[in-house]
């Protein structure tokens, strides 16, 4: 479970990519919390890594010690360094660390061989320094696990056994722990532990995916446009953050990604407006920029049946149709755009809204302009959205009287929440829980629009264990002469009968 969520940290901290000149989609910034956050991470898996450590059997002339192993690690002062371009220091001083072993002793006395044994308990304090490398390879994370240094000072070992006849071997079994026992500890601390990141690392770089699946079939790439910038209190990863259409990844745009401003929370993601657009470009690309309004909708979405003969002033393909009710269609001519303000996300577009009667669907079209703002909201913990300030600006007709005006203005809305909301959420996380992963849960995070980007910020603690009841037992029925309130009373000379939990 730690190596699985020390994997999600590094992932957050080095992806990285090859593709130079190109402006990021979106900015995450690890500032000092967050990086001591990813310290506390790094430290339980090197603690989980020190605490299996496990020595071969020793043995000398007169004596033999097995089982030599690591039974508890407390970690001491930790701190945690960045230094430019491209390292990260995890150290660890004064750790305090328990051994346990086992040792046997013989000596030959003139026609006799005497035998004893004993155990051996060692307690020792570690000085232990780590160091990773960021890099990167093509889309996917590389990393180098650098240089690591470990000390062992205040090394103490006591035995137990033994007997008055092997009394004089103590003395050798002390002198064997405190030399070679701790150097082969000594030893052995950094090998463990870099071999353990070696492996976690390199699973890291295989199963990292930077292509990422949003919805209407579209997916966004977080490969990084460059280097992670280090400094001494914070490290900054720049995202592509471009979205295309799964049947078109190499699809391209009619605009560049803008520049975003550099982003006190722990982790904060900065998300400019090239990531909406490529993902409303992607989704009207892929046709479904659409929603399809039967009669029955169409009232049920006005309050009225709308008539042909209301519009057909308007447009004449329509005269011939009577009264008949109308059903309609609404998509997106072009593809919107979006932009992010202070007050909220701006978006506009080209919407055409075909109607017609059953016999005749395409019969007219009506071409409209529309701008809306979405708004992000963030409540316990939830992400979500909703639009608002919409305008309809109708192209291709004189002036319609109110009643259609009003049912052109609600079938938008609906289309707008049916069809643009969800790419809006899966941009900002809207309607999304922040998750609870692997025992830690994010709190006080804020969401906020500014003019270049949408800035999301959380801090990550770590989640209590919930508890759960024991549900009631069924596996005896419950007698009926049972009373729980009375379970401890009876009567002279009756057995105690006690009623089920």
């Amino acid at each position: 479970m730690k190596l699985a969520l020390l994997s999600v940290i590094l992932c957050l901290l080095f992806t990285a990519s090859t593709i130079s000149g190109q402006n990021p989609g979106l900015q995450l910034r690890l500032t000092t919390n967050g990086i001591n956050f990813a310290k506390n991470i790094a430290l339980e898996f090197l603690h989980d890594v020190i605490s299996k450590l496990k020595l071969p059997d020793s043995s000398g002339d007169n004596f033999a010690i097995s089982n030599v192993k690591i039974t508890s690690f407390t970690l001491g002062a930790t701190t945690v360094t960045t230094r430019s371009p491209n390292l990260f220091k995890v150290g660890v001083k004064g750790a305090g660390a328990s051994a346990t072993g086992d040792w046997r002793a013989w000596k030959k006395i003139v026609f006799f061989k005497v035998r004893a044994s004993g155990s051996a308990r060692v307690s020792a304090n570690i000085d232990l320094d780590q160091t990773i490398g960021l890099g990167r390879r093509s889309d996917k994370p590389a990393f180098t696990v650098g240089a690591c240094s470990a000390k062992i000072a205040n090394f103490n070992v006591k035995l137990k056994g033994g007997n008055f006849i092997t009394t004089f071997i103590y003395n050798i079994i002390l002198r064997f722990f405190e030399g070679k026992i701790r150097r082969e500890l000594e030893e052995k601390i950094c090998p463990e532990v870099t071999e353990a990141l070696a492996k976690q690392t390199k699973k890291i770089s295989t199963e990292f995916k930077t292509d990422f699946p949003l919805v209407f079939g579209t997916k966004v790439n977080l490969g990084l446009v460059s280097n992670p910038a280090v400094t001494s209190n914070s490290i900054t990863l720049a995202l592509r953050g471009r979205c295309f259409p799964s049947t078109m990844s190499s699809l391209s745009f009619p605009f560049n990604p803008p520049t975003v401003p550099v982003i006190t929370k722990m982790v904060r993601i900065s998300i400019s407006p090239y990531v909406m657009n490529t993902l409303l470009y992607s989704i009207w690309k892929s046709n479904v920029l659409k929603k399809t309004f039967t009669q029955q909708q169409v009232a049920g979405a006005v309050k009225t049946t709308l008539r042909a003969n209301v519009l057909a002033p308007f447009f004449s393909t329509l005269a011939s149709y009577g009264n008949q009710p109308l059903q309609a269609e609404v998509r997106a001519s072009q593809a919107p755009r979006a932009q992010f303000t202070a007050t909220g996300i701006q978006i506009s577009g080209k919407f055409d809204i075909i109607a017609g009667p059953s016999s005749a669907p395409q019969a007219a079209t009506i071409s409209t302009n529309v701008d809306f703002t979405a708004q992000p909201h963030l409540t316990n913990g939830v992400i979500s959205a909703s639009i608002s300030n919409v305008r309809v600006v109708i192209t291709n007709a004189g002036a319609l009287p109110d009643q259609v005006i009003n049912v052109i203005n609600q079938l938008i809305k609906v289309f707008l929440s049916a069809q643009i909301l969800p790419a809006v959420n899966d941009v900002t996380g809207a309607g999304f829980k922040l998750p609870t992963f692997y025992g830690y849960s994010s709190y006080g995070a804020t969401i906020t629009t500014k003019t270049k980007g949408l800035e999301i910020g959380s801090n990550f603690r770590k989640t209590p264990p919930k508890t759960t009841r024991r549900p009631p037992s069924t596996r005896f029925p419950l007698p009926v002469d049972c009373d729980p309130r009375r379970q401890n009373w009876r009567p002279f000379n009756r057995p105690r009968r006690l009623c089920p939990l």
